[in-house]
């Protein structure tokens, strides 16, 4: 980037920030995390009860999905497993192809 020599450019560059120092900055802190630690699971999960109860749904929904994804599955297989074997046992012609 080629440095121009207009007014915003030079204000930018003799920008400076200097914000007040915070006597109690260091003991703020340190209370947020004591009081970040001192939080039991049972108080966790009241104030997270919505998200907690949104996740449940997607995994519980996700997984009868794929379950009844793969029962119809092995529906299918078996019912065509089963249709072959009636066939072969059936059809004097598919029991001729079969044997030597």
């Amino acid at each position: 980037m080629v440095p121009s020599s207009d007014s915003l450019s030079e204000a930018l560059h003799g920008w400076q920030v200097t914000p007040p120092a915070d006597p109690n900055f260091r003991q703020s802190v340190w209370r947020r995390i004591g009081k970040q630690a001192g939080v039991t699971w049972p108080a966790y999960l009241r104030t997270n009860i919505a998200v907690l109860s949104f996740a449940s749904i997607i995994v519980l929904t996700a997984a009868a999905y794929g379950g009844r994804a793969l029962a119809h599955k092995q529906a299918r297989a078996d019912r065509e497993s089963i249709v072959v074997t009636y066939l072969v046992d059936l059809d004097p012609r598919i029991q001729a192809t079969l044997r030597p």
